[in-house]
């Protein structure tokens, strides 16, 4: 792993933005294809995580179903599962840097860290990514970043007056007793579970009505997980559903809560925005098409605007399958290196070598139909 910047302005056949797990995950296929690469991330590896209030856990279990072909659903390889290095169902934050930090090391990848990618331009037939370190010069560019570090802050009038979920360290550190909740999905569950525990009264703002509204993907439904959690509380909260927040004022040493059903809440502190997250392609949002905020891309995952441009990750997304998921999005991993690999003429022998363990394991999904069906039971 890289952590000196002796390379600054040379070149690499691929420049990964990002050290998360979408990063790490497609910079693995990479290192295994013998492409030249370097991963840049503008902090440390799994930055994101880090950031999680200690109370946060992973809601896709983790299970060692390797063996059956059936990998940990928080893998971001075939061949590792997080259940088994962390021993955990459910890891925190921390326990899933741990987890990467054990992979990057494994694989030697060639990761820059505190390098803060400020511009990315395209010329003819290269890219010229501006740093806080310098230049850097590819080919191709896999843009890997994460959205917890782009917190949606501006969904109602003044939502800067509230706590964002992403800024909380602990839910029980928290000042005061009493706290609003504003949005209602997973973030907005999570808070409220995590705050009852540490023994605070809650009020639960939702704008539509997830708790009751279940479908077969949980990109659009609350996890199993989440619901269990709920359960153990279930009479402990406020809920108001159908109650969409339109504006947070701080008037007399209270915060009032304005909502488009005409109810008003107060608290004495700061509300929790658990709104969302912003899209980490501000950066390069002019080197892609967008509709309905996501960004359009091709069969193998590269902007339909600026060829040699690929995207890894949770914002990944087709018709109406979103890859949200750590699950979902390292499906699309080997459909990324296999593109760059032939483009780049790496012997066909090589790449079905490096791509059979993927294809073997669920970890190549290019079948994009199949997200659109529901469960029957």
């Amino acid at each position: 792993m890289m952590n000196d910047n002796s390379d600054i302005d040379e070149y690499y056949d691929v420049v990964i933005v990002g050290a998360g797990p979408a990063g790490i995950g497609v910079g693995i296929l990479l290192q295994k294809l013998g492409i030249e690469h370097v991963i840049l991330e503008k902090t440390s590896i799994g930055e994101s995580f880090k950031k999680w209030p200690v109370e946060t856990r992973f809601i896709s279990p983790s299970f060692t179903g390797n063996f059956f072909k059936m990998p940990d659903l928080n893998a971001i390889t075939p061949g590792t599962s997080p259940a088994f290095s962390l021993l955990t169902e459910h890891p925190t934050g921390e326990d899933y840097v741990e987890y990467l930090e054990a992979l990057a090391k494994y694989y030697d990848l060639p990761i820059k860290t505190e390098v803060c990618v400020n511009t990315v331009q395209k010329n003819a037939d290269s890219f010229v990514l501006a740093t806080s370190k310098g230049e850097y010069k590819s080919t191709y560019v896999i843009w890997a970043a994460g959205e917890y570090q782009y917190p949606n802050k501006d969904t109602f009038e003044g939502a800067h007056l509230c706590t964002h979920y992403s800024e909380v360290d602990s839910f029980a550190e928290l000042e005061g007793d009493e706290h609003i909740v504003i949005g209602a999905y997973e973030s907005g569950f999570d808070a409220m579970v995590s705050l009852i525990r540490a023994r605070k009264i809650v009020t639960l703002l939702d704008d539509a009505d997830y708790l009751n509204l279940v479908k077969s993907d949980s990109s659009y439904s609350l996890a199993p997980f989440t619901r269990d959690r709920i359960e153990y509380v279930a009479d402990l909260y406020d809920y108001y559903t159908e109650t969409k927040v339109t504006s947070v004022d701080f008037i007399d040493g209270s915060y009032i809560v304005k909502t488009a059903n005409d109810h008003t809440f107060t608290s004495p502190q700061k509300p929790i925005n658990c709104t969302g997250f912003a899209s980490s392609l501000t950066l390069v949002k002019d080197s892609f098409e967008f509709k309905n905020d996501y960004p359009l891309l091709n069969d193998f995952d590269e902007s339909t605007k600026t060829k040699n441009l690929f995207l890894v990750g949770p914002q990944v997304k087709h018709k109406n399958a979103l890859f949200c998921f750590i699950y979902k999005y390292r499906q699309r991993f080997a459909i990324v290196a296999e593109k760059i690999a032939k483009r780049m003429k790496v012997p066909a022998k090589t790449i079905e070598k490096e791509l059979k363990e993927y294809k073997d394991n669920n970890f190549y999904l290019t079948d994009l139909s199949c997200c659109d069906d529901e469960c029957t039971c």
